[in-house]
């Protein structure tokens, strides 16, 4: 003889009662399309900030290059600092 099992019920529920899982929303069009536009703004500012912070760490090493060319077309000995004074000392 086969016996068939059945799904374990949960407390409190016959077998067959078991409701349908809820469908999730759905954002109508002009919802989805303002979410669109925010995302498509939200990364043109990003990029513009990433390549704003770019341009301004090429600027600095240009600066602090041209420096130490200076530097070392002077010929002039590099500064003593705090630190490598006190390491000489």
């Amino acid at each position: 003889m086969i016996v068939r099992r059945r799904h374990p019920t949960l407390q409190g529920r016959p077998a067959g009662d078991q409701p349908e899982p809820a469908a999730k929303p759905r954002p109508d069009r002009a919802t989805r399309d303002a979410m669109k536009e925010d995302r498509a703004r939200d990364a043109a500012l990003a990029m513009q900030e990433y390549e704003a912070g770019k341009r301004a760490v090429l600027a600095n090493t240009e600066r602090l290059r041209a420096l130490r060319l200076a530097n070392e077309a002077g010929g002039e000995a590099p500064k003593k600092t705090k630190k490598t004074a006190k390491k000489d000392s």
